[in-house]
């Protein structure tokens, strides 16, 4: 759909362009009896006595080496400048220049085949150096004693800087890279925090029906109300809905616009996570007594016209025409909103929406927590018979010094003006958890002191968008509305100062019931929860489909997901 694609380029455009600071002795060929080394320029080695030579995370090899890896290519809309080859590329010649790297892919196919080209990989013991991962051939991979243990390479390569990037989070997401506590690979961090979502709510609207801007689950129910009753756009016309839902977002999945998710949180129900239980047993949160709660509510507003009644059949992409139309005044989706799809509100010169950010409600005394689920689905892993395991961290430190270091060059390396996302041509990439917040914050301090001698271009490009905002230029609200003051930032630098998430403690690769019954079970679950809300099936119906959950294959899921998680303890 165009707002999952669009939500990818967002991803780099804020966290890396728009918003940083966002062996020729080819390893396949190695016997199993050739153990890895860290030897090489500026790596530990063993002197006369059993010194060490001073480590250099960022030591260039002399000679060089090659490193061999494979990928899936960049597409058929990936405009490549003359010259320029998925070989030959300013990552590659960085890797080259900087480091003494010479990155040889081993094949690169379309992304639709690469999995089943990895697959034969793997079971013809064909692997290259350096390559990427998912959590289920991670695991397989660690079963199979196939990859290198990176704990000591990590500790000693790593630089500062890119220690701090990746452990921003507190080591979260590197502690689902570690098994039996070594660290087996590096995870593509990204930003946790970031996925979190808020309430969106058009303040004209709200200034205009004299309304409160809502802190509770009843205040916010009464205002959608108000929405749809008052004719908050003037036209005379009951045709304004208060909430935007989108059809994809039913079963309580986040897809970072137009989500229901938001809903059960302030109910305090987690569909989809597994969660700690008072006996320290993980449940599923889409089987509990919360959900049916949360529900019943969800049909309450149905009923009362609250939600588009097309919803059940709308996309992302449908629902963002309705909103930019004028017709949604509330919608729950993440910090990045007001570049797609609410620019397009913001800038309809008929009915130009005024949205902002506000914290999530509850429907009690207690605070509306957010599910949180590690946001690595990509592991960098290194052959176990590679004789160079450091050179995959000294590619990390590249990247970070390219993209987020004090000399970060973002055009080049990152997302130039033009949106060509050249970062996309290097595979070892980490993203900060919290970069975005730490950029918010910077920009606080500078919009007060005018001192902007000490931003990086791309900060100063966020900086400026922020001025040209404030001094009318609507076109530039969108990141405004996230890094300006009051912007959606501040809402997560709040849940961020508050811990205000519950974390979801299972993600690991798909155990065999899921991978044999999970079509299945989110399909009577996704048909369930849509009747419910549409009023076609009575709020008990969710108690059938508990136990047919149960009976289909939940029982066992639940046994092999506390399988997991007790051996990940071990």
């Amino acid at each position: 759909m165009k707002h999952q694609r669009i939500v990818k380029l967002i991803s780099f455009a804020l966290a890396a362009s728009v918003v940083s600071s966002l062996a020729a002795c080819g390893s396949s060929n190695l016997t199993k009896n050739e153990a890895p080394s860290p030897q090489a320029s500026g790596s530990a080695s063993p002197e006369g006595s059993g010194s060490l030579e001073k480590i250099d995370p960022m030591g260039k090899y002399d000679p060089p080496i090659t490193v061999t890896s494979i990928r899936p290519d960049l597409g058929t809309n990936y405009k490549y400048d003359a010259g320029e080859t998925i070989d030959n590329n300013v990552w590659t010649k960085a890797y080259q220049d900087d480091l003494g790297i010479n990155i040889k892919y081993n094949w690169v196919v379309p992304t639709e085949q690469y999995a089943q080209k990895f697959g034969v990989s793997i079971a013809s013991n064909d692997l290259p150096d350096v390559f990427d991962v998912n959590m289920k051939d991670f695991k397989q991979l660690i079963d199979n004693d196939a990859i290198a243990d990176l704990t000591s390479f990590y500790e000693q390569y790593a630089t500062p800087l890119t220690k701090s990037v990746i452990e921003a989070d507190g080591g979260l997401v590197l502690g689902t890279a570690k098994f039996n506590g070594k660290l087996m690979a590096i995870p593509e961090t990204q930003s946790m925090l970031d996925n979190i979502e808020m309430i969106w709510i058009r303040n004209d609207w709200l200034k205009k029906l004299n309304l409160p801007v809502p802190k509770t689950m009843d205040e916010l129910i009464k205002t959608a109300e108000a929405f749809v009753t008052q004719d908050p756009d003037g036209n005379g016309k009951a045709d304004t809905f208060g909430f935007a839902i989108n059809k994809d977002a039913i079963s309580g999945a986040l897809t970072g616009w137009a989500d229901i998710a938001p809903i059960f949180y302030g109910h305090h129900a987690y569909p989809g996570g597994w969660i700690k239980d008072a006996s320290g047993n993980l449940v599923y949160g889409t089987v509990q007594p919360e959900v049916k709660t949360a529900l019943a509510a969800l049909q309450d507003m149905y009923s009362k016209k609250l939600i588009d009644p097309e919803f059940g059949v709308k996309d992302g992409t449908k629902v963002a025409e309705s909103t930019t139309a004028g017709k949604i005044g509330i919608e729950f989706g993440a910090m990045w909103n007001s570049i797609w799809p609410l620019n397009g509100s913001k800038e309809n010169e008929k009915d130009s929406g005024d949205w902002i950010a506000i914290p999530l409600v509850s429907s009690d005394d207690k605070p509306a927590l957010s599910l949180v689920s590690s946001p690595a689905t990509n592991y960098h892993v290194v052959n176990k018979n590679f004789k160079h395991p450091e050179a995959l961290i000294k590619m990390v430190n590249e990247w970070v010094e390219n993209t987020m270091g004090p000399n970060a060059n973002n055009n080049k390396y990152g997302t130039t003006p033009e949106g060509k996302e050249i970062f996309k041509m290097s595979m070892f990439r980490v993203w900060g958890p919290k970069q975005n917040l730490e950029i918010y914050q910077t920009m606080q301090t500078v919009l007060q002191t005018k001192d902007t001698s000490k931003l990086n271009a791309s900060d100063k490009t966020t900086y400026d968008k922020i001025v040209a905002y404030q001094g009318g230029d609507i076109k530039s609200w969108g990141t405004a509305a996230i890094f300006g003051p009051g912007g959606s930032q501040s809402i997560l630098e709040q849940i961020d100062k508050n811990k205000e998430w519950v974390f979801n403690e299972y993600y690991g690769a798909p155990t065999q019931t899921e991978i044999d019954r999970g079509a299945t079970l989110s399909k009577i679950q996704n048909e369930t929860f849509l009747k419910i809300i549409m009023g076609k099936e009575s709020i008990d119906e969710f108690d059938k489909f508990v136990d047919q959950w149960k009976k289909l294959g939940g029982d066992q899921l639940t046994k092999e997901v506390n399988e997991w998680y007790k051996s990940k303890s071990q």
